[in-house]
């Protein structure tokens, strides 16, 4: 701290900490850490009674400063003062660098010798749906309690934090509130299937399936990058993660694979137990990696899981005490499977939809593997297949003619049993939607080319644009 300059800390408004001096009639002032007004002026001995106290209070920024110490009982050697003091990191917002750091950073060493915090979090500020600063006077400002009512605390936590980035301003939308709300809604969801399709038996594990071995892959990656994204204060990249594997992931795919691993006839009781036991870990290790964002939903949900599955929880019936979920190997091989099995169903999707196929209609389906290992992963997958893409029967035929209308995959070709002048309409709005597509590749491309766009665009909104990027140009590949 260098080039200090003289503060006025007094203050002549109606609320805050008044200054404790008294004053005689005489003009002199007593200065005490009492709360009760001194028995007698320091200076001159009139009694208390004749005493005035000083009517100015504390700029809010003195009282404020204060706080990094007197919450913990400061100037008492309390435990909490030993354990919590010095802070590791304070996180504040970028407009309020000079009144609040700064004035912390001054009384921090002044009253203890001892820097009151090693790092500093700034984060952006929320502004109104139309990028306006918030303000009293111009009436755009909302109420947090209201929206804490409206969709819960949680709710809006993961609303702010999502998709922020340190220093970088951020809109309050009710694109986002909802997104919230609806993640919040996602996960009460997940923990009802999870506790309503519980095995009645628990024999010894069996084999894991592929959507077994996947979702645990899938974890232990998101595990990984959540811890390196917290230690890095990328708390924007860290909600992202956590959300994207909680719902993308396990809600998506995993839990949609379970349904027809544990309904399938043919299943014995040791594979439903092995998937149901990876449904319940699935769903103890997101609300671990969810709880520092997301603490009262999570924690609800874990007192129940603890009760239908003790041996989640490891014994420990508070969230807010259990481990942070322990760094776990990769499986290349069951993601890669995956993978090319995914990508086979959601090109069937996208041909549903171009065809204007019902929702709940079954249709069938033929594939042309790419060769043995494809026909393999194919035999093995058609449960799922079935069941995701709704489609019935499945025909594995390398030497079947193949329409204009199919979806490639790394499994091979597919496409529905649907008439040729279908076939042929479709092909066509396919052909268009193509071309759209490709138009707005072209833009993003000159756009992530442009060096002051991507030198002066926040860092958040650069990644946003490469993301889509990818998207746009996988949805080319899987058209094309």
């Amino acid at each position: 701290m260098e080039n200090i300059h003289d503060w006025a800390v007094g203050r002549q408004l109606w609320w805050g900490h008044r200054i404790p001096a008294w004053f005689c009639p005489d003009g002199h002032a007593t200065v005490t850490d009492a709360d009760a007004a001194p028995d007698a002026c320091a200076e001159c001995g009139r009694p208390g009674s004749e005493l005035r106290q000083e009517t100015d209070i504390f700029d809010t920024w003195f009282s404020s400063g204060l706080w990094p110490f007197s919450t913990l009982g400061w100037p008492d050697s309390t435990p909490d003062m030993a354990r919590f003091y010095p802070t590791s990191v304070m996180e504040t917002g970028y407009d309020i660098i000079f009144f609040w750091v700064a004035r912390m950073m001054m009384l921090g060493l002044f009253c203890t010798d001892t820097e009151p915090f090693h790092t500093v979090y700034l984060h952006g500020m929320i502004r109104a749906e139309d990028g306006v600063k918030m303000s009293k006077t111009k009436g755009n400002s909302v109420d947090p309690l209201g929206m804490v009512d409206e969709i819960g605390a949680d709710a809006l936590r993961f609303a702010m934090v999502s998709g922020s980035a340190p220093g970088s301003d951020q809109r309050l939308t009710q694109a986002k509130l909802d997104g919230g709300r609806n993640f919040t809604n996602k996960l009460w969801n997940a923990a009802r299937f999870v506790f309503g399709s519980r095995p009645e038996l628990a024999p010894a594990p069996g084999e894991e399936s592929l959507a077994v071995r996947w979702i645990r892959s899938r974890l232990a990656d998101a595990t990984e990058r959540a811890t390196r994204q917290l230690d890095a204060l990328d708390l924007g990249g860290y909600a992202a993660t956590v959300h994207d594997v909680a719902w993308g992931d396990y809600c998506a795919w995993f839990l949609e694979m379970a349904k027809v691993d544990l309904r399938r006839d043919d299943a014995t009781d040791a594979e439903r137990a092995t998937t149901w036991s990876a449904a319940a870990d699935g769903l103890g290790t997101i609300l671990r990696l969810l709880h520092p964002l997301m603490p009262f939903v999570t924690e609800e949900i874990w007192q129940a899981l603890s009760a239908a599955a003790p041996s989640v929880v490891s014994g420990e019936p508070l969230l807010i005490r259990a481990a942070w979920p322990a760094a776990a190997p990769r499986d290349a091989n069951a993601e890669s499977a995956f993978d090319d099995l995914a990508t086979l169903i959601r090109g069937v999707r996208n041909l549903r939809t171009e065809a204007g196929t019902p929702a709940g209609a079954w249709v069938p389906l033929t594939v042309a593997p790419t060769g043995p290992e494809a026909t393999a992963a194919l035999d093995s997958g058609s449960a799922y297949l079935q069941a995701l893409a709704r489609v019935r029967p499945i025909e594995v035929r390398g030497d079947a003619d193949r329409p204009q209308l199919v979806a490639a995959s790394p499994l091979g070709a597919a496409w529905l049993g649907v008439d040729t002048a279908a076939d042929t309409a479709v092909a066509d709005r396919r052909r268009s939607h193509v071309a759209d597509l490709e138009l707005n590749i072209e833009r993003l491309r000159g756009l992530l080319a442009n060096e002051a766009f991507v030198a002066r665009a926040p860092a958040a909104v650069v990644e946003r644009e490469r993301e889509r990027l990818a998207e746009l140009e996988q949805q080319v590949r899987q058209l094309a």
